[in-house]
């Protein structure tokens, strides 16, 4: 799961207890203590599947909603500056994370620079500013694609 999904935890977190109640509810009216552990089952996936979809479908923001909610704590926000201004600036990175990715940042920091140029729209922010919210999602990405496992 990426990051960038987190905010999605609670919401299929609460379909998927919803979906076990009702279904297990109806397992056992129709049947016994079986029927209650079936519904159950078939009722948290179903919920779970439900509650993500719901709010994948919900979130206008799309992928970089989770940095919309972040971005003003950020030791790299300039102050007075708007998501508009950072908007750009994160889906570049998403997007040049998923052509790019697995390259060091500072491999493609130029090149990004140069694509800054052309897709920071109405942003105010210059490239050296804007770099920090790009690295931003490039370290989110690296972090959650290639997180090792834990021995535990």
């Amino acid at each position: 799961m990426s990051t960038l999904e987190k905010r999605h935890i609670p919401r299929t977190a609460m379909s998927a207890l919803l979906g076990g109640a009702i279904l297990g509810a109806v397992g056992l009216l129709l049947g016994s203590s079986a029927g209650l552990v079936i519904g159950v089952v078939i009722g948290v996936a179903a919920g779970a599947l439900m509650g993500h979809r719901m709010a994948e479908r919900t979130d206008p923001r799309d992928s970089v909603g989770h940095f919309q909610d972040i971005y003003r704590s950020m030791s790299y926000y300039e102050r007075g500056m708007e998501w508009k201004d950072y908007e750009p600036a994160y889906r570049l990175g998403l997007e040049s994370y998923g052509s790019r990715g697995g390259q060091a940042f500072e491999d493609v920091d130029a090149s990004l620079g140069a694509r800054w140029l052309k897709v920071r729209g109405e942003s105010r922010l210059d490239w050296n500013h804007a770099r920090e919210a790009v690295r931003h999602v490039w370290r989110d990405m690296d972090e959650t694609l290639h997180r090792k496992p834990q021995a535990g």
